[in-house]
């Protein structure tokens, strides 16, 4: 990844072409129309996002969509544009996808590991049928800063959280089977 700015702008790009995609391939009354939508969908998705080429193509394939979408433009479910906060949080999901795609193999494992863990250990702890509120919202508050820390790829961070998880676990599972 050469730059943080062009990974959000490939970010959202993807996300853009994704909701009018599925836009225009629901609401479309022409399938053939429907699945160009789709087919361009993917092709945004497969595009290099270290290619300022590609990134231009993706452009592209976004105001192809729009343009497709737009004789829809009155229809009931048309995609409105979202909230500042709500727009950071799509394209966020789409930026987790480019960033891990280009850790090495270690570390995604490491990654997958430590969220398999997490889960398991707040699944479990959720369970507790004697946990006061207190410590139950503990548990999901350190099991959301785990789980930004994997997502920032913070090991140290996402270590120490876990650790934490586990630290809640013993001390409140005693005496349960």
């Amino acid at each position: 990844m050469t730059d943080m700015e062009q990974a959000w702008q490939v970010a959202e790009l993807r996300w853009r072409s994704n909701t009018l995609s599925a836009f225009v391939a629901a609401c479309s009354r022409d399938e053939e129309r429907a699945r160009q939508a789709r087919e361009l969908a993917q092709q945004a998705l497969e595009c290099n996002p270290d290619d300022i080429e590609a990134i231009q193509e993706i452009q592209e394939i976004v105001w192809t969509l729009a343009d497709s979408a737009e004789d829809l433009a009155d229809h009931p479910h048309y995609p409105s544009e979202p909230r500042p906060d709500e727009t950071d949080r799509l394209v966020r999901d789409h930026l987790k996808d480019i960033l891990r795609n280009h850790l090495p193999t270690e570390a995604r494992d490491w990654m997958s590991g430590t969220q398999l863990f997490l889960d398991v250990d707040f699944h479990a702890l959720r369970q507790l049928p004697a946990l006061d509120s207190r410590v139950r919202e503990d548990v999901f508050y350190t099991y959301g800063r785990a789980t930004m820390a994997l997502d920032l790829g913070n090991r140290q961070a996402a270590e120490r959280e876990l650790e934490r998880l586990r630290e809640l676990s013993k001390s409140h599972s005693k005496g349960t089977p």
